[in-house]
């Protein structure tokens, strides 16, 4: 990959997340005001405006498509394909968001079982890989501002990867001989 189209891949990317909540900032100015949202929707804790995102979805943006470049040249070096495939994570995750989020604005009562759903996923999914964060973030963003799904995929992103290592430190200890 060369240097100069992954530097100018990221700066359109995040371009294009700056504007994309900039779009949905506008939309909420011209419906009543940008909206805050409470820490775990308690109103006795502080509340985080939504235009936050102009700085953190941009930089989160930046990140992760760093990540993925990253982890793609690693692959490449290593001469093997990417896995999993960065879009089908982002996308899953997007819609894995999506879900939540249009759960969450009707009221259902389903959104604790894929709330603590996400929980146990991360036990199974590398969910620490940024575009999963990016994915879920965009897509809470509708309904939670950009701060708190951050904040919560940050902990699910931990969570998954402390799991993740170690499963795999005790799996070495179990069989030696493999490892």
């Amino acid at each position: 990959m060369h240097a100069a189209s992954t530097s100018r891949r990221r700066l359109l990317l995040t371009f294009l997340a700056l504007c994309v909540h900039l779009g949905l900032l506008a939309r909420e100015h011209l419906n009543g005001g940008v909206v805050a949202h409470h820490l775990l929707a308690n109103p006795d804790l502080p509340a985080v405006s939504n235009w936050w995102g102009l700085l953190l979805v941009p930089l989160l943006t930046w990140w992760t498509v760093g990540r993925v470049e990253r982890r793609a040249r690693l692959a490449a070096s290593e001469g093997r394909p990417l896995k999993p495939a960065p879009l089908t994570g982002f996308l899953c995750a997007l819609a894995y968001g999506g879900l939540l989020a249009a759960l969450f604005a009707a009221g259902s009562p389903l959104v604790d079982y894929l709330f603590f759903g996400l929980l146990a996923l991360a036990l199974v999914v590398r969910l620490w890989h940024a575009e999963y964060l990016l994915g879920f973030v965009l897509a809470m963003s509708l309904v939670a501002g950009p701060v708190l799904p951050t904040m919560f995929g940050a902990v699910i992103a931990l969570v998954s990867r402390l799991v993740h290592m170690a499963t795999r430190a005790l799996w070495r200890r179990l069989r030696p001989g493999l490892a």
